[in-house]
């Protein structure tokens, strides 16, 4: 039987649904222009669901709001309590069933059950699933139970489903920390392919700077235009005078601190630009107050000062309480965290198998976020070393951290590794993964100098040019790709285009017939790609 819709049911909140949806739908964006999202029910009318804003917008996805939910919890609850349950159900079939018919692929996503009242005694989601006709994706949380519990729930949900009569798609099972996923892997092994284990990423579930904004009310005092995805590792009272202070401040902490503090604040300044502290997330100001004027003067006059400052009206022990309760959320915005879980679900799944579940019926269209994810997947499959030799660029060390958290290739920096360092940590960038190479010092520098030395030598070039040439790190990324150390170089942001084209015809070359050398661009058109 042709599958043309998934039901994605968890049990409980901070399973990682949306992480599900929004792996899921990738997938089927990838094949299929016209896909729907709905959601039987949602938490209230009165406010925008963010699961279905999110994916809405995420994925340009061609329907209105109203026509991606059936109805709230209080509607259902009263159905229900009013013994109109059938109703209810024939209610959401009416509406699914329009979205079937005008979309090639519905993927809907269940209420949490810990959303429902205890009165209602069975699996609504289970309900549902039956009567939309829906294979079932299962969530089941990890956290805060041991591998042995995990697997029973496991065995208990598949039974379940089983039972009755659903089509049982996959189960995922997320947060495992790491011995936990050793054990539970090892327990399932034997059992169906269609169980997928994630560990537990903790920045998934950190706070953002864009969080905290939206979570109290705020003020921007200084904040950059990529500030606001900075994520929140921790957050820190300064109420220590400054040389104690300094012990206690950690990589990413967000710092409330009263605006008179201008010893703590110069005492942070200082610490951004030391090699000696680890870098800070944000600060915010309590009770609305702005540092004083000669301290805006002295932030404003420096240079790559990356560190957003809030001010807020609550007092330092009710912010503090405050931001305490906000929930991290993923956002359309979010570039880092999205990169991040779709680089979880993509190493983790076998993405394969799920397409040949599915009946995709084979679009002509091609969209450009199409045409995106299949380059995206076709570099997974086929992983290659990319040399990035303009490691000064902002942009390039950010689109460096996207690639490497979606494990789309191994990514190699050319510079001072302390600068690219400091750079990408003042940036709040996450770059463990990457390889840094200082090409001016490289024990690579005097082979690749003999060598365009011997390309160059019928030219006039002598060995001390040669040596300079390669100084230049569009020369030496060249080089790195025609000796093999690397499968390709992307350069252009800060160099020419004849900075950038020179090195590869001076070394590689054109083949051998060839003698014009031309560029290649993609025009991404509304419904294709030329």
């Amino acid at each position: 039987m042709n599958i043309k819709s998934l039901y994605i049911s968890a049990q409980e909140k901070g399973a990682g649904t949306l992480f599900v949806s929004m792996g899921m739908m990738e997938i089927l964006k990838r094949n299929l222009h016209r896909v729907a999202f709905f959601r039987p029910i949602i938490s209230s009318r009165k406010v925008v669901d963010g699961d279905i804003d999110f994916i809405l917008e995420l994925y340009n996805i061609d329907m209105q709001y109203e026509d991606a939910y059936g109805f709230d919890i209080e509607y259902v609850e009263t159905m229900i309590a009013s013994n109109r349950s059938n109703e209810l159900i024939n209610q959401l079939i009416t509406k699914f069933k329009k979205l079937e018919d005008e979309y090639d692929f519905v993927l809907c996503e269940g209420i949490r059950r810990s959303f429902l009242t205890k009165a209602i005694s069975y699996d609504l989601n289970i309900k549902i699933a039956q009567n939309f006709g829906s294979a079932v994706i299962n969530i089941i949380s990890a956290r805060n139970a041991t591998a042995t519990e995990v697997y029973e729930d496991v065995l208990m949900e598949s039974e379940n489903l089983s039972f009755s009569g659903c089509t049982h798609f996959a189960t995922f099972v997320n947060r495992l920390e790491d011995d936990k996923y050793d054990e539970l892997r090892k327990k399932l092994q034997d059992k169906s392919q269609n169980i997928y284990l994630f560990k537990e990423i903790k920045e998934l579930n950190l706070l953002t700077v864009k969080d905290v904004m939206d979570g109290v009310e705020s003020e921007a005092v200084f904040i950059g235009e990529s500030d606001h995805n900075r994520v929140i590792k921790g957050v820190k009272v300064a109420a220590l005078t400054l040389n104690n202070f300094l012990y206690y401040i950690e990589e990413g902490d967000l710092i409330i601190v009263p605006a008179d503090r201008s010893d703590i604040i110069l005492g942070l300044l200082g610490a951004l630009y030391s090699k000696n502290y680890p870098n800070i997330s944000a600060i915010v100001f309590p009770f609305n107050m702005k540092a004083h004027k000669n301290i805006q003067k002295l932030v404003k006059g420096l240079d790559s000062f990356n560190i957003p400052v809030l001010s807020v009206g609550s007092d330092t022990y009710e912010t503090a309480k405050n931001i305490s309760n906000i929930n991290a959320r993923l956002r359309v915005d979010s570039e880092r965290k999205i990169a991040l879980a779709l680089g979880l679900f993509h190493s983790n799944v076998d993405i394969e198998l799920i397409e040949r579940k599915i009946a995709t019926a084979k679009s002509s269209v091609l969209t450009p976020m199409m045409f995106e994810y299949k380059l995206f997947e076709r570099a997974r499959l086929n992983k290659k070393r990319i040399i990035l030799p303009e490691s000064s660029d902002e942009r390039i060390l950010r689109a460096a951290e996207i690639i490497l958290r979606r494990d789309v290739a191994d990514i190699i920096l050319i510079g001072k590794e302390d600068e690219i360092k400091v750079n990408y940590m003042r940036l709040g960038l996450d770059l463990k993964g990457v390889t840094i190479l200082e090409h001016s010092s490289s024990e690579l520098m005097d082979e690749f100098v003999e060598v365009f030395f011997k390309l160059r030598e019928s030219k006039g070039l002598s060995r001390d040019a040669a040596r300079d040439a390669m100084l230049h790190v569009n020369y030496f990324a060249t080089m790195m790709v025609h000796l093999g150390y690397a499968d390709g170089m992307v350069s252009g942001a800060v160099h020419s285009t004849g900075e950038t084209i020179r090195p590869a015809l001076q070394i590689i070359k054109t083949k051998p017939d060839i003698s014009i050398v031309s560029s290649v661009f993609f025009m991404c058109l509304k419904t294709e790609v030329l």
